[in-house]
């Protein structure tokens, strides 16, 4: 594998991610509107709940929040963090375990894998469930890219920048 085109590989996935995030929309609230703060320490426990059930991990600390406006047409704001980390642990596995944990937690996922030939295999999946954060993967022979999106919350994203 080329280390020239391992990082278009890791960029082309975290982009192709993102835009499945936005194209997603946001989750139903069922009238019920969340603070801002509530919402975002909600993301924070989920996050680090995820990366702490996959220990064989050097995870980075917590990142600060991008906020970024709910698309279901509504007034409000979410916040994803977005950790990316280089590592050689089993990726297949390492997709399992989250697959599964996630579901474990009573989020729906959606796993895919492409194989990329000599570049290897890329796992990803979108984990949904309404009034829960979201969290999705892209997980590679060379890392693991994580997002975990909070729920829609009362707020405008002019308020974050």
């Amino acid at each position: 594998m080329t280390t020239a085109k391992q990082p278009n590989l890791i960029a082309s996935a975290a982009i192709f991610s993102a835009v499945m995030l936005l194209l997603s929309g946001c989750a139903a609230t069922g009238g019920s509107n969340v603070h801002a703060d509530d919402a975002k320490a909600e993301a924070v426990a989920f996050l680090k709940d995820t990366m702490q059930h996959e220990q064989d991990v050097a995870w980075p600390p917590v990142p600060t929040p991008v906020a970024t406006r709910c698309s279901d047409g509504d007034d409000g704001v979410r916040f994803q963090y977005f950790v990316s980390v280089d590592t050689d642990a089993d990726s297949q596995k390492i997709a399992s375990t989250l697959q599964s944990y996630w579901t474990s937690r009573g989020l729906e996922v959606k796993p895919s894998q492409e194989d990329f030939g000599k570049y290897g295999v890329m796992y990803s999946a979108t984990a949904r469930a309404d009034r829960m954060p979201w969290g999705s993967y892209e997980i590679s022979s060379t890392g693991i890219n994580l997002y975990v999106d909070s729920q829609c919350a009362d707020g405008n994203v002019s308020d974050y920048e």
